[in-house]
């Protein structure tokens, strides 16, 4: 049999370039196929991985794929891959749902040693690479994979509506275009409060409970590159178009976020019950000295230099400050346990250790602090405005939400009510723990993202058209 290792390299390139300009002409469907098997016969085994289930791509399927000229039909089997991390979501998601039969797995395309790396937890496959032509061939080569292997794919990443980099910026991503045109579906999970909602409505929302405007206190507010009415509303509109379900956690039904596709209960940002528990061992290296009946108060602000300008600050980390200081000041024995900058996974062991969890002063729904802190079983402080646009908004995990509500004006109150009573602390604490296990739990969240997927594979999502959402105007409220 005649191979490339026959030919000198001028007659194997000529003979090959013959050969695929023949096919292109005059089988198209063909030439498509052999082209994806050149890549993998002369590529095979450069990705680098970190799992084996990148190994079921065999000749065997590649084989029958040549024979359909096609891509195969949905599977039976409930698949997802989840691309780009939000957060450690994705990852205990995905393991969760592989407890449950499922096909999942987690795919970064980001540098494993990169500056977001100390926020995730890990991931099945890694596709980045330092040379952009190596890693430009692994997404591609992986979106070939993923079109044989699974059913839906759940991105995470404003502006990443893609298995390929350079399509991110694309308003007809084509990789996306052809899944959805082979009948697969497409999932995202926001990013937070500007992820295809106005900037304006935001802020309107943000004043309905009498208070000041979270934008005010956002150093993002004049800066329409990173948030603006146009920006925002635009991701929105590419969202709707190409996404089957939109998953909001929780953030109030504001503009895209108030679609008939939005899931808006807590669904995929979730935790490992066991990683976070309330009995959870501190090591040695990590345990905080403290005096006899010295109460802490944890506070933390990831990337807090970028996030922190002309005396902004969203989380209201001067108040908390302020606030302790004045404890202090009282006799009240108090400290303050400030992190940034450390790894989410040793995170865990300082809240651990604290006896109040300190979320945000200033934007109205919880995030990733306070839902560790609930699981951890720590009775924490956050901010919650539970207003919508409309009763029909109303969500039930908000009428059950345990979170002390505090604003920059009330915090000191708040905390010296709560420093000052252990037993509302304990209690606190342990209806923190059960709403957590309900609401935020991996094995929960699967449970509910498998009902969600079942829905949406039969064709009887979106369960209606109640919300009508504009293409370039802010719905407000």
């Amino acid at each position: 049999m005649l191979t490339s290792k026959h030919l000198g390299p001028e007659k194997e390139s000529s003979a090959r370039e013959a050969l695929r300009l023949f096919l292109k002409r005059r089988a198209p469907r063909f030439h498509r196929v052999v082209r994806d098997l050149w890549y993998q016969h002369i590529h095979a085994g450069l990705i680098r991985l970190s799992s084996l289930r990148w190994r079921s791509i065999s000749r065997y399927y590649y084989g029958r794929w040549i024979v359909r000229t096609g891509v195969r039909p949905v599977s039976k089997k409930r698949s997802v891959v989840f691309l780009h991390n939000s957060y450690y979501h994705f990852y205990y998601l995905a393991k969760a749902l592989r407890r449950r039969g499922w096909d999942a797995v987690t795919v970064s395309l980001e540098d494993p040693s990169g500056p977001n790396a100390a926020y995730y937890h890990g991931e099945d496959i890694n596709l980045f690479s330092d040379d952009y032509k190596q890693f430009t061939y692994n997404a591609r080569e992986f979106f070939v994979h993923a079109r044989r292997r699974f059913n839906l794919m759940h991105f995470s990443g404003d502006r990443q509506l893609s298995f390929l980099p350079e399509n991110f910026e694309s308003e007809e991503p084509w990789d996306i275009v052809e899944w959805k045109a082979s009948g697969r579906k497409v999932a995202y999970t926001i990013s937070g409060c500007n992820s295809g909602a106005a900037q304006s409505s935001v802020t309107q929302w943000s004043r309905t409970d009498g208070g000041d405007s979270v934008c005010d206190k956002c150093p993002w507010q004049h800066e329409p590159s990173v948030c603006s009415d146009a920006k925002n509303l635009a991701w929105g509109q590419k969202v709707e178009r190409f996404c089957d379900l939109i998953f909001t956690e929780a953030s109030p039904a504001l503009d895209y976020q108030a679609s008939a596709k939005a899931v808006r209960e807590p669904t995929t940002m979730c935790l490992d019950s066991s990683f976070w528990r309330p009995d959870l061992p501190v090591p040695q290296r990590v345990r905080i000295p403290r005096q006899r009946g010295e109460l802490l108060v944890y506070h933390a602000f990831g990337n807090m230099d970028l996030r922190t300008r002309n005396a902004r600050n969203i989380k209201g980390t001067g108040a908390v400050r302020a606030a302790v200081e004045r404890l202090q000041a009282e006799g009240i024995p108090v400290r303050l346990v400030f992190v940034t900058g450390m790894r989410n996974a040793e995170v865990r062991f300082m809240q651990a250790q604290c006896d109040l969890i300190v979320d945000q002063l200033n934007y109205g729904r919880y995030g990733a602090t306070a839902r560790e802190g609930m699981m951890l079983g720590k009775p924490t402080v956050c901010y919650i405005n539970r207003n919508e646009p409309g009763s029909e908004h109303m969500l039930e995990c908000m009428s059950e939400l345990p979170l002390v509500s505090a604003t920059e004006h009330t915090i000191y109150e708040v905390l010296r009510d709560l420093l000052l009573d252990p037993d509302k602390r304990a209690a606190i604490g342990y209806a923190s723990h059960t709403y957590a296990l309900k609401w935020h739990s991996a094995d929960s969240c699967a449970e509910r993202y498998e009902r969600i997927y079942d829905e949406v594979m039969s064709g009887a999502w979106p369960r209606s058209a109640a919300v009508s959402v504009p293409a370039t105007v802010p719905v407000g409220i």
